[in-house]
């Protein structure tokens, strides 16, 4: 089960994008619409490196996106914004790759991946 560390409404979530791209041109976020449970469509607001590395994934057949989002909406973590959260299993999942030495997107370590707690994420 997910471990919500960090609270973070979407006002926040939004401030952590805008702060993020005033550093980096190359992480402006983007939102694309994925249908939710109810078939409307969900607007998901992520950092293109975020969509570089879903399109990257899909592309492979490794995840069908519209799937982790229907899962993440049945499976809300208090404080988290749906795309907040997605944003945070794209990370755990680049932390995996990388730490099991499978494909990644990119040769280089997640960013923050030095203090991605590796036993304490071992089932």
């Amino acid at each position: 089960m997910l471990s919500c560390q960090s609270v973070m409404d979407h006002i926040a979530f939004m401030k952590h994008l805008r702060d993020h791209e005033a550093r980096d041109p190359d992480r402006v976020s983007t939102a694309r619409a994925y249908k939710n449970a109810a078939g409307i469509d969900e607007l998901i607001r992520l950092p293109q490196p975020s969509w570089d590395y879903v399109d990257w994934l899909e592309a492979g057949g490794d995840i069908n996106f519209a799937e982790w989002v229907l899962h993440c909406e049945a499976n809300p973590c208090d404080g988290f914004t749906l795309s907040h959260l997605l944003m945070y299993w794209l990370w755990l999942d680049a932390c995996r790759r990388y730490s099991q030495g499978l494909p990644t997107y990119s040769p280089h370590p997640p960013e923050g991946y030095e203090t991605y707690a590796e036993p304490a994420n071992d089932a």
